[in-house]
């Protein structure tokens, strides 16, 4: 939000709510395509700071499921750098 000087005095990301749900998906997305195909331990560790980054807790059980899942699939153009 903006002020009469025309400064911004709340941070962005507080206008626009996102569930958890919609959150964690977005993230399972981008490091499926990122790093598919990749060390399971790399994508275990990216997932776990990624989930951090955002403040959603996911169980370790969940985390390493998705780290291995995203592990074993097929890398792509964009995963294979």
């Amino acid at each position: 939000m903006t002020d009469d000087s025309g400064t911004q005095d709340e941070p962005v990301q507080d206008q626009h709510f996102q569930p958890d749900d919609a959150k964690a998906a977005g993230i399972l997305m981008q490091q499926e395509a990122d790093l598919a195909g990749h060390d399971e331990e790399h994508v275990l560790t990216a997932l776990r700071q990624r989930f951090t980054d955002i403040g959603v807790h996911i169980d370790e059980d969940t985390l390493l499921a998705h780290a291995h899942r995203i592990a074993s699939l097929r890398p792509n153009d964009f995963s294979k750098k």
